[in-house]
């Protein structure tokens, strides 16, 4: 979608973006047709967004004003309260600030917010305005994301960031490893760590991964007739840290694993490669990763096909922003290695618990405290508690 984003940038003027954050659906019965509320229409199983846009004049090149994306937590039942949210809409005050939030309210009923965005910032890039229900979410990300800074309840955390595909080097994508027609290997689900083949991890099961470290689910065995040295340069990929290509937050409990032997991640998996490979930096990175500030960023910077889900395809995983490896020191390394011995067998609960969570808030406040060096446990824990009133943490879609 970043060609239509921006072409819509470029030639028009964006004025309103409508999303919506309704967990609720309606399932098939009486010969109604299924709904899910994030979606406008009356019988979409998709999610949908509102854009209402000017053609800019053939003299206009740069892009000026304010944009106003809207994060409905709740979708009008009736016509009358879909005027009423309008009106409250064209009644708020004229955007002044780029990432001001005014709440969208009729009476003592609040629908959403309205977050007001530089069109500037409206290029073929993502827009991550229209991930949350909170506006300060998409606000503190974008305080870390732009100046490394995070300020959360009065402390202000420095976190060096990256892009992922600068710190690690990405796996095989999992098409040329297991495609009917040109991959390299079959694979058959198994645990056993007797079976013949190629170690590999295959699927993610809420109900089998549940802590950081896990194991093979998969074996991968040469495809005859494929060439050999191909098949040996693929293999010569493997790693120990993989990272979930598809997330649903409700259930499942991990962003990323370490396995204890070096491995293919497949179709639900990409494997990593520490680009400087040095001892803790695997472990740093997948504590990352687990942490709330690891999901946050990931969530914004995602797909996302239904709430609850973000979807990280391979093509999008290598921009995905993360803690910078690279920058800590070998004393926060061997910290990282340590916390990580200790948690890596410990059953972590479901993103929808992050803020209640026992292993999660330990990984958390000690990543912060034993890791980088700074206590904020109020903080972190606050901003969980923010997080995990998010309908795409909970919703089971």
């Amino acid at each position: 979608w970043g060609p239509v984003r921006a072409l819509l940038a470029r030639e028009f003027e964006v004025e309103w973006v409508v999303v919506s954050h309704d967990a609720r659906h309606r399932p098939a019965k009486g010969g109604l047709p299924g709904r899910r509320y994030v979606g406008f229409s009356e019988s979409t199983r998709i999610a949908e967004a509102l854009i209402v846009a000017t053609r800019k004049a053939a003299s206009e090149s740069s892009p000026c004003g304010f944009a106003r994306f809207v994060n409905l937590r709740r979708n009008p039942d009736e016509p009358i309260e879909a005027m009423a949210v309008t009106r409250a809409l064209l009644a708020l005050p004229p955007p002044t600030k780029h990432l001001r939030t005014d709440d969208v309210a009729v009476g003592e009923a609040l629908w959403g917010e309205a977050l007001c965005v530089d069109r500037g910032q409206l290029g073929g890039a993502s827009w991550p305005f229209a991930t949350f229900c909170q506006g300060r979410l998409i606000e503190l990300a974008s305080g870390l994301l732009e100046h490394g800074k995070l300020t959360v309840g009065g402390l202000s955390l420095r976190i060096p960031t990256a892009e992922l595909a600068t710190v690690c080097e990405l796996g095989p994508y999992h098409m040329q490893v297991k495609n009917p027609t040109h991959g390299l290997f079959d694979i058959v689900s198994s645990d056993e760590p007797t079976r013949s083949g190629h170690p590999a991890l295959w699927h993610h099961r809420a109900d089998r991964i549940t802590a950081l470290e896990t194991s093979a689910n998969a074996r991968l065995k040469e495809r005859e007739g494929r060439d050999t040295d191909s098949q040996a340069a693929m293999l010569a990929r493997s790693g120990r840290l993989h990272v979930a290509a598809e997330l649903g937050h409700a259930p499942q409990r991990l962003a990323a694993v370490l396995t204890p032997e070096s491995m293919i991640g497949v179709s639900s998996w990409i494997t990593l490669c520490p680009s400087v490979p040095e001892p803790g930096k695997e472990e740093a990175l997948c504590l990352w990763l687990n942490s709330t500030l690891g999901l946050l960023l990931r969530i914004l910077h995602a797909n996302r096909p239904y709430l609850g889900r973000s979807r990280l395809p391979h093509e999008l995983a290598g921009s995905l922003p993360v803690i910078d490896v690279n920058a800590l020191t070998a004393a926060q390394t061997k910290a990282a290695q340590e916390l990580f011995a200790e948690l890596k067998h410990r059953q972590l609960q479901g993103f929808a618990h992050l803020a209640t969570d026992p292993v999660r808030r330990e990984l958390d406040r000690r990543f912060f405290r034993d890791v980088l060096g700074q206590d904020a446990a109020e903080a972190i824990d606050g901003l969980a508690d923010a997080l995990n009133r998010e309908p795409t943490l909970t919703a089971r879609h």
